[in-house]
């Protein structure tokens, strides 16, 4: 046979380069999903930084707590793999908290960046994980919006909380696995063992992901002929890519395994001195409240959610629903098939997926019986859900696709895409609207975000100079390190940079003899002992109730000596 020539080269690359430029549709298609999905991600960014300052009002102290172990880890080179503070927590958010504020200086910005970037990362995932479920981009940008745009997500997304690792370790953890079972690469797998190796560094809900990976081995087992023969070394890398990683952290708890206990005895659904002598009837209420929550009444804490409203908004809700329906049926269908037929099928490993991840993730909360239902704990439920909702889209979404091909007469299938993608569109918007203009309006996420802290920290700030600065730690809260109520750190926090020197002590340290005057002291709350005490050693001392905003409950006390 001869070769071609270079001309006749030439002349056969302009034909397929003509024969590209004339069908256009690839490139229309890439560019729209492409569009598409750069706008989720534009999405989920400014609904994650948009008055991040300012909204939430305040700095929780669970926050705050997270900022001051990241100062005296970069002040005194002290970096921990499990900072026990405030209950113990294990340690990787706080180092990366740590680097925040090295990089870019102390600021409520750098206290919350990690939580924004994990939240923001986790929705490329779910455009990553659920085509690589499901099969088609389609289904990628429909997971992406509604976790985008999720009340859910976006709330402990703002909030400096180190439960926001833990959907991204799992999302990428899954898209890394199901990727490397499409390409059969070894890197795809190292990767997903990586990814969930960090989850034992994050939050302690992870601690129950490995009965998902349980629950997956069984469903390939099942569904895939001559597994362990065939992955076997996928298997190895995967399971020493996440020991590896996890190894500082599980050494951590070998050699102190108190870390590895938290206060389950006063929260367990298990606990008498909870449940009071009704197991039966705790865990009743346990299991129908959080399984609840998701369409019809969700957390009541502010700090977690909008009390009225369930933790899916509008229609996600309903498509979540219906998804449970069609996986619970392909999970059985399949099962059977196996049993009776000896057929095969990857949707019976997706539904093993998804139901074992939301049942797992909801086990923190199932096993709990205090702030029923519990939207934190069971954060890591959250990825699940709405991969189970975009599934359920997809599913209306191929039938309407069947109703096209068959060419009804009446553009019912078009009809029905429009209206559709109209009803997901409107899903994104009403949770956006609850979060910024419903929940941000509302009087009680001051309290729920003890702004009244924040306050006396901006207070502390703006004073001269040559005032002594005084603080009586005496809210409540966990006893840090440093000797002061978790309530305390986050005044500490808020002033670290602008106004050093404060002097913090606690009630009973507090001995009003060591007041320098001129000098303000700042109550945490209203103490009329404390206030008694510095009278009678300066007569003149003036009391005052500052409220920045009146009725909120942001009010505290500063006493003037001059």
């Amino acid at each position: 046979m001869k070769r071609k020539t270079r001309n006749q080269k030439k002349s056969a690359l302009k034909d397929r380069i003509a024969v590209f430029w004339k069908d256009k549709s690839f490139l229309r298609h890439r560019f729209f999903y492409l569009t598409v999905a750069a706008s989720i991600f534009a999405i989920a960014i400014l609904a994650r930084t948009y008055h991040i300052t300012t909204l939430p009002p305040g700095v929780y102290p669970d926050e705050a707590v997270n900022g001051t172990d990241a100062i005296n880890a970069l002040e005194t080179g002290q970096f921990q793999w499990f900072y026990p503070n405030n209950y113990g927590r294990e340690g990787l958010f706080m180092n990366l908290i740590a680097l925040g504020f090295k990089i870019f200086g102390v600021s409520v910005i750098t206290l919350k960046m990690w939580s924004v970037l994990f939240g923001v990362l986790t929705v490329a995932g779910m455009m990553l994980l659920a085509r690589e479920l499901f099969g088609t981009y389609r289904a990628g940008l429909v997971a992406g919006f509604l976790y985008a745009t999720s009340f859910w997500a976006i709330n402990f997304n703002r909030i400096s909380f180190r439960a926001n690792m833990l959907p991204f370790v799992l999302v990428f953890t899954f898209y890394f696995l199901f990727k490397g079972l499409r390409e059969k690469k070894t890197y795809d797998y190292i990767l997903a063992g990586v990814f969930f190796g960090l989850g034992v560094h994050g939050y302690i809900a992870f601690r129950i992901a490995p009965a998902i990976l349980a629950a997956l081995f069984l469903a390939f087992l099942i569904s895939k002929k001559k597994f362990l023969r065939q992955y076997w070394k996928s298997i190895l890398s995967f399971l020493l890519a996440a020991f590896f990683i996890a190894l500082p952290m599980l050494l951590t708890f070998w050699f102190h395994p108190e870390y590895f206990e938290t206060r389950s005895e006063s929260v367990s659904v298990f606990s008498p001195k909870v449940n009071q002598g009704h197991l039966g009837k705790a865990l009743w209420e346990s299991v129908t409240k959080t399984f609840g929550m998701f369409n019809f009444q969700g957390d009541q804490n502010w700090r977690h959610n909008f009390p009225s409203q369930p933790q899916l908004q509008s229609w996600t809700g309903i498509f979540f629903l219906i998804g449970i329906i069609v996986l619970f049926y392909h999970f059985f269908f399949w099962l059977y098939q196996r049993i009776k037929n000896g057929k095969r099928s990857q949707e019976f490993v997706v539904s093993v997926l998804l139901l074992s991840w939301l049942a797992a993730m909801l086990l923190p909360g199932l096993l709990t019986y205090e702030g029923l239902p519990h939207a934190l704990r069971t954060i890591g439920a959250l990825p699940a859900a709405i991969l189970i909702a975009a599934f359920a889209v997809e599913i209306i979404f191929r039938f309407l696709d069947h109703m096209k091909a068959k060419n009804f007469r009446l553009p019912i299938a078009q009809l029905g895409r429009g209206a559709l993608i109209f009803l997901i569109a409107w899903s994104g918007f009403v949770a956006i609207k609850t979060y910024f203009i419903d929940w941000a309006s509302a009087p009680e996420i001051h309290a729920g975000f003890s702004q009244n802290f924040k306050n006396m920290a901006l207070y502390l700030n703006n004073l001269p100079v040559s005032v002594n600065k005084y603080v009586v730690a005496n809210a409540g809260g966990q006893i840090m390190d440093d000797g002061l109520p978790v309530s305390a750190e986050v005044v500490r926090l808020l002033t670290h940079s602008p106004t050093p020197g404060i002097n913090y002590s606690r009630p009973g340290d507090f001995d009003p003899k060591n007041i320098k005057v001129p000098a303000k002291v700042v109550l945490m709350y209203y103490d009329g002992e404390i206030i008694a005490k510095i009278k009678s050693i300066f007569p003149g001392a003036l009391v005052q109730k500052l409220d920045p905003q009146p009725g909120n409950g942001t009010d505290y006390y500063v006493i003037n000596v001059n």
